[in-house]
């Protein structure tokens, strides 16, 4: 019997020192690849979702909870100022054909893949931007790069890399559409382990009886503006809007999301496809505690993947963070507003069993050139009174004065990208 023991502790031994091999590390050198990448065009992966079909627009609202008609219902947005069913804002982050094609001179000396192949990646932030709705039917086109590399030292991870990836979005007629700028924060995993920050959290919350009735009174208060126009003239600095709950959050919320939004990286792969990816880049697939691989993204359903990466419990993916964050806001504002700007910061994660309220208050309004423009401070707070989201968002509402003028923004700016 202690033979057995023996043989079983030094398989397990085996496998994990197999395991910490295929963990990455971060090196002068890979930064500096990284960095002699800023400002070219990449090509991009394909999009999850070439065409904004209505069948696809209408689950995307679906997965992310928003039950909101003008994103559900076609004929409820055929009755609108907009004329037929356009998609959720966020819902831009999974589409786009890429532009480019093939690789550059200056980034092919850089070599293929992630020089922080193996270095876990944390979704720190999102800033999005609008011009143009998308609307049923539109084909969108992509042209990104990374814009900006930094060294810095992680409360968790000690030195880690933020990569500041942009993207701009046109439509079929060559309208630019949007432009995001995400940021990833990159932690080599065994030192994020080390720090044991979150990991004397009891996770999953416990709830009571009362606790659950007082969350689903929240979720029944839920309040849509709709058809009723919201106008600049009505709105007063310090208005907020009616809390959003989301949560208690489940692996199923994932799934739906995760239904709804498709292939949207490399890492969500099945069999054959799954191997000739894992086969050019094994780091993406890394060995589970039975020994096979198995992708890096199961940490958002894997409590033992999670571990590896320092947390207590598997946690929600950063882009449905921001869909609730816009989904507050576009409660608020009503079927007329369209939402200009938003920009989330992660503060925190949102762990499976967590409750989240997310509110928006009026901080400013102010009128440029055409645009009647109101800006919002957004927040999201979880049951242990933690603020794991911050945002602001912009949004531009009809007027009195001229109630039927479009609501889109008048003018672009200049110099928002190197990558328009």
């Amino acid at each position: 019997m202690s033979e057995q023991i023996q043989v079983t502790a030094n398989e397990d031994e085996a496998l994990e020192r197999r395991r910490a091999s295929e963990e990455g590390a971060i090196t002068d050198e890979a930064i500096a690849l990284l960095r002699q990448r800023i400002g070219h065009p990449v090509p991009h992966r394909k999009a999850p979702f070439e065409w904004a079909a209505v069948d696809v627009l209408r689950n995307y609202a679906r997965g992310i909870g928003d039950i909101n008609p003008f994103y559900r219902d076609l004929g409820h947005a055929q009755s609108s100022r907009w004329q037929t069913l356009t998609a959720h804002p966020t819902f831009m982050l999974y589409m786009g054909v890429s532009e480019e094609t093939s690789m550059s001179p200056e980034l092919l000396a850089t070599g293929r893949g992630d020089p922080l192949k193996g270095v876990h990646a944390f979704y720190a932030a999102e800033e999005m931007q609008w011009f143009s709705p998308i609307r049923a039917g539109d084909r969108l086109a992509i042209r990104r790069g990374l814009a900006a590399v930094d060294d810095k030292r992680s409360r968790m991870g000690k030195r880690a890399v933020h990569e500041h990836d942009e993207s701009v979005f046109r439509n079929e007629l060559g309208e630019l559409v949007g432009l995001r700028r995400s940021t990833l924060i990159r932690v080599e995993r065994g030192k994020a382990r080390g720090e044991k920050k979150y990991t004397q959290l009891e996770v999953p919350h416990r709830y009571t009886e009362d606790q659950m009735r007082e969350i689903d009174a929240d979720y029944s208060r839920e309040y849509i503006r709709g058809r009723e126009p919201r106008y600049w003239e009505s709105v007063n600095i310090g208005d907020e809007s009616v809390p959003l709950v989301r949560g208690p959050y489940t692996t199923t919320a994932y799934i739906c999301y995760a239904e709804a939004t498709g292939p949207r990286n490399d890492y969500h792969r099945a069999h054959s496809d799954a191997y000739r990816y894992r086969s050019r880049h094994p780091r993406a697939f890394p060995l589970n505690e039975s020994g096979f691989p198995d992708t890096i993204a199961r940490v958002h359903w894997d409590k033992e993947m999670a571990r590896r990466a320092g947390l207590p419990e598997t946690y929600d993916f950063g882009g449905e963070r921001v869909a609730w964050m816009s989904n507050v806001v576009t409660n608020w504002m009503g079927d007329d507003a369209f939402l200009r700007r938003l920009r989330v910061e992660m503060r925190a994660f949102c762990y499976v069993g967590d409750t989240v309220w997310l509110t928006a208050r009026v901080v400013d309004k102010v009128v440029e050139g055409d645009d009647h423009a109101v800006r919002l401070e957004l927040e999201a707070v979880n049951q242990r009174d933690e603020t794991i989201a911050l945002g602001t968002a912009t949004v531009l509402l009809p007027s009195e004065r001229r109630p039927d003028k479009p609501t889109v923004p008048s003018t672009v700016p200049e110099g928002l990208s190197p990558f328009l």
